[in-house]
């Protein structure tokens, strides 16, 4: 009856009696691969990895003379397949027929212990990458780590309804992590990648203990994949959402044989730690950012100032040359035409130039949206792109819509700069579109859309920076100074995805002061 009730206990018994084993339960067996039989009058120190007989025997000595110790002691075992096995190990005493024993019970807490070292390595290398700035680097500073665990890391952006598979770490030789990488830089759907997208919307991590039996769909089709996971057994995967803001646009995806639901808990911590080194990096690029700014619009106010007397006395001399050549022939003409076109154009970048470097002074109040993009239509009409183009205009700006905490005069020069900005890059007869709605819990979105030829890659990520643009003929600064405005007005613009080619403007509402960002 006592030997049924020890091999019912969960964890390890063993007793120790002049330095052998006089009784293990089936715990004890199961953990160590051996039968009970075969555990009985062993030598406890052949039980034992390396060095531990003697801090065992140091422990039991100080037991003896009464010292008072910690409840659990971490030991180390060794397994019949030579694999060291970590316990957390309570003493107690028995006294029998043979004499006083020594009892241990042991907790197998090895998958523990590798969750703890995996966290560890984890969290050094976040606190020694004090010059990784970005995800990708701290991506690639851990990949011998899960190289070595033998696990499949991916890293998933999500992007709307679209997903790419920015990263996959695997050995050389791993079969599936090779049949994976095809997919790397592939823009496919989200519904494709079923558990991407259950994390990504409801931000919440996820663990499976079976992978195959959770495949379906596209994956459960392709049946090289489905037949090397199973040929390396690879029944386990941990599912996080890696964080920009308030929103999750990455997914880190990890699987392996021997994952376990402590290593879950680290693999949540590297995904944090991927979020931060994002956010962390996007910092240092807004510092860098704001100071290259500041720079170019002190250069500018000083390069605008300039410019701006010589400009005047060369209008003045082109107007008093066309008086004195009044009746000269056509080339003459033209020629003075020449010069009166390109001094405009020297006259709009100063102006320009003035419009970026200017510090504004923001004074917000509830204004109605739809009048300041009406007002901003009426503007943006008399730049001579919209003549030129003569686009067909939708605006769907309700009146119902909540009131914008803004600046009317500063909203209405950032939204002509997008709308001329938008005539001048529509096909002619084409499409330009103007909507207004309740976005996120307080804030509204402004989007002005336009039906032309979509803006290059290079040019797309830079395209709010000054003097950069996708026009001969533009100054480039017409976008930077849209930025700034909105940022001073507490707001956000950026160049919408896909297509058509469409701007959005992120405004608060006038229902409370908010500093947030959308």
């Amino acid at each position: 009856m006592v030997a049924q009730l020890l091999d019912a206990l969960p964890d390890a018994l063993l007793a120790i009696g002049e330095e052998r084993v006089t009784l293990a339960n089936q715990a004890a067996a199961r953990m160590l691969g051996r039968e009970s039989s075969e555990l009985v009058g062993e030598r406890l120190e052949a039980l034992l990895a390396p060095g531990e007989p003697a801090r065992l025997s140091l422990t039991g000595r100080q037991l003896r003379e009464g010292w008072e110790l910690p409840a659990t002691f971490r030991l180390r075992f060794l397994h019949a397949a030579g694999v060291e096995i970590h316990a957390d190990v309570r003493f107690g005493w028995r006294d029998s027929a043979e004499g006083r024993q020594l009892l241990l019970s042991a907790r197998d807490v090895t998958e523990t212990r590798r969750a703890e070292l995996l966290t560890s390595k984890l969290a050094d290398l976040s606190a020694r990458a004090s010059t990784l700035m970005d995800r990708d680097d701290l991506l690639q500073a851990s990949e011998p780590i899960f190289v070595a665990l033998g696990w499949q890391v991916g890293l998933v952006e999500v992007r709307g309804d679209r997903s790419i598979v920015q990263r996959l770490v695997a050995a050389s030789e791993d079969a599936v992590g090779n049949y994976g990488k095809h997919l790397l830089g592939r823009e496919v759907p989200l519904e494709r990648f079923p558990l991407v997208a259950h994390v990504a919307r409801s931000g919440e991590p996820l663990f499976l203990d079976n992978v195959p039996a959770e495949l379906f769909g596209p994956v459960r089709d392709a049946a090289v994949l489905s037949e090397n996971m199973a040929r390396a057994r690879l029944t386990r995967s941990a599912w996080a959402p890696v964080w920009r803001g308030s929103r999750v646009d990455h997914v880190l995806s990890v699987i392996g044989a021997g994952l376990t639901r402590h290593d879950f808990v680290a693999i949540q911590l590297f995904a944090a730690q991927l979020s931060a080194a994002s956010q962390l990096g996007e910092l240092r690029a807004e510092l860098v950012r704001n100071t290259r700014l500041a720079a170019v619009g002190e250069m500018s106010a000083v390069l605008a100032h300039e410019v701006r007397n010589p400009l005047g006395v060369i209008f003045n001399a082109v107007g008093g040359l066309r008086r004195v050549v009044t009746g000269a022939g056509e080339d003459t003409q033209a020629l003075l035409d020449i010069v009166g076109e390109e001094a405009e154009r020297l006259q709009r970048l100063v102006s320009d130039l003035l419009d970026f470097a200017r510090p504004h002074d923001p004074q917000l109040y509830p204004v109605p949206l739809a009048r300041v993009v009406d007002d901003a239509l009426d503007a943006a009409r008399q730049d001579p792109s919209f003549a030129e183009r003569r686009p067909k205009l939708l605006v769907e700006v309700p009146g119902s819509l909540p009131e914008a905490l803004t600046d009317a005069v500063l909203l209405r020069r950032a939204v002509v700069n997008v709308l001329v900005n938008a005539f001048q890059h529509v096909p002619v007869g084409g499409e330009v579109r103007v909507e207004a709605r309740l976005a996120t819990e307080g804030w509204l979105r402004l989007r002005i859309a336009n039906d032309g030829p979509p803006v290059r890659p290079e040019i797309a990520t830079r395209l709010f920076e000054p003097f950069v643009t996708a026009r001969a003929t533009g100054t480039g600064l017409g976008l930077a100074v849209v930025r700034r405005i909105v940022e001073e007005l507490r707001g956000r613009v950026q160049l919408d995805d896909g297509t058509p080619v469409a701007f959005s403007i992120w405004l608060p509402i006038a229902l409370e002061e908010r500093l947030s960002k959308p």
